[in-house]
Parts: structure tokens; C-alpha cells; sequence
């Protein structure tokens, strides 16, 4: 049998069998060849392992090293898809080191905040305690220093305090 009439893309003739028609069977019919390609292409796609749902944690991440390393072993998983996945978690694993580290420090400092309310709450009983005995003192002080009815109120002759009524006496 011939070899096909037709030129490669490159420009060299093709050195397939020629058909009935004087071409190969993808020259014939090149729609079917790149039908043909597509089928081979998704064949040979690598399927990655199905990714925990949910939040990750570090036992996630190492049962998907572990997936991945098997998958490695047994050729179902390519060396480069491997390492991205290895990348990726090694990426995932900081990331929820600092995710803890933060939760830590939120916590911690949410009961400072309470310590500090509970201690401002015990200074302000306190204080108040303390003005309140300082009224009573001064109430003590005001009392037994207050002049009797029958004592003469300094300032004045007869005793009795003016509160303006003698200015308005002497002025009229």
C-alpha cells in the first residue's frame, strides 16, 4: 500500500498507509482526529485526591500527605501534582499554626479585659466606701461644730444671723 498524499504541518509528507481515497484515515477526516485527541486527553488527566470538606485541620493535612504519598507509589499520582499538594499543605499547616497562635491571644486577652473590669468594678466599690465614710465625717464634724440655738453666731451683735435682712434695714 501507498502512503498518503497529504503533508504533515510541518510541510513533510505524511508517512501513514493511504486509504481508498488516497490519504491516511486523520487526513481523510480531520475532525475526527481532533475528536480522537480530546478522548486521549481526558484519559490521561491525573485525578487528585477529593479535598477534606470543612475546615482543615493538621490531621487532614496528613492524612492527604499520606493519600498522596500512595498515590505516588502506585503511579495514580504524578510526581508534580505530588509536590504541589505537598506545597499547598505545607502552606495550610503555617497558616492554622498562626490561626492558633491568634485564637490563643484573643483568648487571653479577653480575660486580661475581664480582670481589668472586675478589678475597676472592686476600686469603684471602694471608692464609693470611702466617700461615703468621708460624707459621714464631715456630717459628724458639721454637726458638732455647728453653734448652739442659745450661742451668739460670730460676726453679728445679737446673735442672730442676718442673711441680708439687716443690709435691707439699714438701706431703707
Amino acid at each position: 500500500m501507498p502512503n498518503c498524499k497529504a503533508l504533515t504541518k510541518a510541510g513533510a509528507p505524511c508517512r501513514a498507509k493511504a486509504g481508498p481515497n488516497g490519504t491516511c484515515y486523520l487526513h481523510d477526516s480531520p475532525e475526527r482526529a481532533r475528536l480522537l485527541g480530546q478522548i486521549g486527553g481526558q484519559k490521561n488527566r491525573q485525578q487528585l485526591p477529593e479535598p477534606p470538606t470543612g475546615p482543615f485541620t493538621l490531621t487532614d493535612l496528613r492524612n492527604t500527605l499520606a493519600t498522596t504519598i500512595r498515590g505516588v507509589q502506585s503511579k495514580t499520582i504524578t510526581p508534580r501534582a505530588a509536590g504541589a499538594i505537598a506545597q499547598l499543605s505545607n502552606s495550610m499547616k503555617s497558616m492554622l499554626v498562626a490561626d492558633e497562635l491568634e485564637r490563643r491571644v484573643a483568648a487571653l486577652e479577653q480575660q486580661l479585659a475581664e480582670q481589668h473590669r472586675a478589678a475597676a468594678y472592686a476600686s469603684e466599690a471602694e471608692t464609693a466606701a470611702t466617700y461615703e465614710e468621708a460624707a459621714e465625717q464631715l456630717m459628724e464634724e458639721q454637726v458638732s461644730s455647728s453653734p448652739d440655738a442659745g450661742q451668739p453666731v460670730e460676726g453679728t451683735e445679737d446673735g442672730i444671723e442676718d442673711r441680708g435682712e439687716r443690709i435691707a434695714e439699714e438701706e431703707g
